[in-house]
């Protein structure tokens, strides 16, 4: 699981749990970071003899019903989505009066980590949408809305996965998911918008503090591919209020960095970055057939001008023409010459015995 994100100027106390100590099967190997939403370790799983990632609640927080309630929906969110593109989790339970969690343990970085190098290629940034609508599309199926889809919640494996991360305040509507103290959110309004998302890459009906749905999902989706083809983030200003006020009003196709996005992909971005809801792709399995399809036809395109490229000199056309002239002259050649040898051969027949046929 990936360093949780550190805020400047925060100072954290020591690490709750010592390297060597045991919870249940699991021995602490070392800390990996500390941040406000919980502690993680790695950890040795003793009995199927591999490492993972230990999350607990960070000291303290215990007595905190909204930390507990969203470490809560979190576990039970992500243990109820098996997906290739969501973080897996392998155990939960109690250490001293803590609840802990326990998730594979990932290597590589977050999108964000990555963005700071620089743009994606076309290419490698639809792939990564690919994925993340691939994740989302399971949870979408499972009645989990993730709710804070950015690019610190993407992390991406040195095997070219994509992980969506942190369903720590995902709205569950399933309610085979929920227990008597989980609620899914659906009571949110716009003063504590703040708390259901991050501003930049909420949807317009999160910031009118309307109900969430999938659809908010993708939208969150369509900034962070924005910003992977772009470098620019989409709705970002110098505060919260006018970032805000940007996803409510600003149009991202007027940005001078969206003649960055290829042509045949700003159908598909613009449509998820729609401002209502109604006109945006409806499910992550649509965006994801329309994507998958663009990739089809590049990869052919590519495989085209490739086979173009490697086309042996002698079918280029001025070889081909050169090679056309020289065939002909020696098919005329070998008229003439076949020709004499039929008139020598006609006069030898035809002269009287004791005579030769002068030389053709």
């Amino acid at each position: 699981m990936p360093e949780p994100p550190r805020r400047s100027g925060y100072h954290a106390p020591p690490m709750a749990l010592t390297t060597g100590e045991r919870i249940g099967p699991f021995q602490v190997v070392a800390p990996i970071g500390k941040g406000g939403m919980g502690e993680v370790y790695r950890a040795r799983d003793t009995r199927l003899s591999r490492d993972v990632a230990l999350k607990m609640l960070p000291e303290g927080s215990a007595a905190d019903e909204e930390s507990l309630r969203r470490f809560e929906r979190e576990t039970r969110a992500v243990a109820a989505l098996n997906h290739p593109n969501i973080l897996a989790i392998h155990d939960t339970g109690m250490h001293q009066d803590m609840p802990y969690a326990v998730t594979e343990l990932l290597q590589g970085e977050t999108l964000q980590d990555r963005l700071r190098s620089g743009t994606l290629t076309p290419q490698r940034a639809t792939e990564i949408a690919c994925q993340m609508a691939e994740g989302l599309a399971a949870a979408h199926a499972m009645g989990v809305i993730h709710r804070d889809v950015k690019p610190e919640n993407i992390f991406l494996t040195h095997d070219g996965r994509a992980k969506i991360l942190d369903f720590g305040i995902a709205r569950i509507e399933n309610p085979a998911l929920r227990t008597g103290k989980l609620s899914d959110g659906s009571g949110t309004t716009s003063s504590s918008v703040f708390v259901m998302g991050t501003a930049g890459y909420i949807s317009p009906e999160q910031v009118r503090g309307k109900r969430a749905d999938a659809r908010s999902d993708l939208f969150a989706l369509g900034a962070v591919y924005f910003e992977m083809l772009t470098g620019r983030r989409a709705f970002l200003r110098d505060t919260a209020v006018e970032t805000l006020g940007a996803v409510l009003r600003d149009d991202p196709r007027k940005y001078p960095e969206a003649e960055k996005v290829p042509e045949a992909l700003r159908g598909f971005l613009f449509r998820c970055l729609e401002k209502d809801p109604a006109d945006r792709y409806q499910s992550a399995r649509d965006l994801l057939l329309d994507l998958r399809a663009w990739q089809a036809g590049a990869v052919k395109e590519a495989g085209a001008r490739v086979q173009f490229r490697s086309v042996p000199p002698w079918r280029h056309r001025k070889t081909r023409m050169m090679l056309r002239s020289v065939a002909g002259l020696l098919l005329l050649a070998l008229g003439f010459y076949a020709g004499s040898c039929w008139r020598a051969e006609r006069q030898t027949a035809a002269a009287p015995a004791g005579t030769r046929a002068p030389n053709p």
